[in-house]
């Protein structure tokens, strides 16, 4: 039976607050009559993710002991024979649920039988294997061992092992490694490397690399096989059904894993966004936010929450992350919510949509001494998406000198505006 989730007074009165600013358009803003939203429509969810989670099963008791076998050769734990040792290899690779002793090995205790595992699984060709990767990847301290992992990624078709190679270079102990796993990456995904490359061009290619999956979080990698189909899905059931627990690790885990799947988890994530269960819905908004342009396919399913009080907010900031344009009529009307946060948000989210029909409403929000500075702010942020500001600069530059702001706040949107300067 699911736990109730009880909401003190103060959260109920946030909740009508919010529903106020999600439903009812604000005069302030005239010339954006606000859309009609699609219909919300939310189902019960929890149970169906834990199902469909319990199907990623063990394989049978005849089967383990034969994959154990195997591994403990291939793994190099029992001593054998080069004929045996490739024969056991090749017949592991070729297994259907070979998942079951590397995924345990890339947690083993000996950083040489991690390192193998990593290769193991990049040499399988199964992709499902990037969410065990992943999870390593996130966790693993020894340096060599991490470019093994990413080096495996890189051979599964995820992309987000690139730059791990890159920091590698400043090692010693791994530059020379790390250097010729990225050659063969970039060669792999079709990039002209020089013959014989300086550290810092290697560097050049690995960023340029990185930032396309980031636009779009697919590899350039162009042989690679879609996951087995069922247990990708369990798999993804299981991290996206972590909100329900009380515990904060598990939900760390499942956003840290998702985000660096790229496109391949957007599907079943805007999928969740259907829940019932509020709290299963907020983190696939988050996730699909830090995945940034490359969930655009995800707006149709993020467009109704613009009218549901409890994500409503994130589905604003989400929409200006994912670049859906198409969506500045629904946000448009949002500069004039009642809602402070709401206000907030479409401010950023209409500056990162490149929005000049808003340019007015910003610089007015900006410019009004009675608004909050979160949202001036944030229109300061949207006008200077838009181009050179003076006031929006000289407004931040003033909250910095200040010290009047959330400092880590400023932070970041000020590197959001570089990134998009380059």
């Amino acid at each position: 039976m699911t736990r109730p989730r009880p909401i003190a007074i103060a959260g109920w009165l946030t909740v009508m607050t919010m529903l106020v600013g999600c439903t009812k358009d604000a005069a302030a803003n005239p010339g954006s009559e606000r859309l009609s939203l699609p219909k919300l429509v939310l189902r019960p969810m929890l149970k169906e993710l834990q199902t469909l989670a319990a199907t990623h099963k063990a394989p049978e008791a005849k089967v383990q002991k034969e994959l154990r076998d195997y591994a403990d050769i291939t793994l190099r734990l029992v001593r054998a024979d080069a004929r045996t040792e490739n024969l056991v290899e090749r017949s592991l690779l070729a297994h259907n649920d070979a998942w079951f002793v590397l995924e345990p090995a890339l947690a083993h205790d000996d950083a040489a039988v991690r390192q193998r595992a990593a290769w193991l699984c990049g040499q399988s060709g199964q992709t499902v294997l990037q969410i065990p990767l992943l999870l390593r990847l996130k966790y693993e301290l020894n340096p060599v061992t991490v470019i093994w992992v990413a080096d495996a990624l890189l051979k599964l078709g995820n992309d987000s092992g690139l730059l791990h190679l890159g920091y590698a270079f400043r090692r010693e102990l791994t530059a020379n490694q790390a250097g010729l796993m990225a050659m063969q990456a970039l060669a792999a995904r079709g990039v002209n490397v020089p013959k014989d490359p300086d550290w810092n061009a290697l560097t050049t290619l690995l960023t340029e690399q990185a930032d396309k999956w980031r636009k779009i979080g697919k590899s350039g990698l162009a042989t690679v096989a879609a996951p087995a189909k069922q247990q990708f899905m369990a798999r993804l059931a299981h991290q996206l059904q972590t909100p329900e627990g009380t515990q904060l690790r598990p939900v760390d885990d499942a956003r840290f894993i998702l985000t660096r799947l790229g496109a391949l988890g957007v599907p079943m994530v805007a999928s969740v966004l259907q829940a019932e269960e509020h709290y299963l819905r907020s983190m696939p908004l988050q996730v699909l936010t830090e995945l940034g342009a490359a969930a655009r396919s995800a707006t149709d399913a993020i467009v109704p929450l613009l009218g549901d009080p409890l994500t409503c907010m994130y589905a604003v900031r989400a929409l200006g992350e994912i670049g859906a344009t198409e969506t500045l009529p629904h946000l448009r009307p949002l500069l004039g919510s009642r809602d402070t946060e709401l206000r907030a948000q479409a401010t950023q989210a209409l500056g990162l949509l490149g929005d000049g029909q808003s340019r007015a409403a910003l610089e007015a929000r900006l410019q009004d001494a009675n608004e909050t500075m979160d949202v001036r702010v944030g229109a300061a942020f949207g006008l200077l998406c838009l181009g050179d500001h003076a006031v929006a600069s000289a407004y931040l530059a003033e909250r910095e000198a200040n010290l009047d702001y959330h400092e880590p706040t400023l932070t970041r949107l000020r590197e959001r505006l570089s990134g998009r300067a380059r």
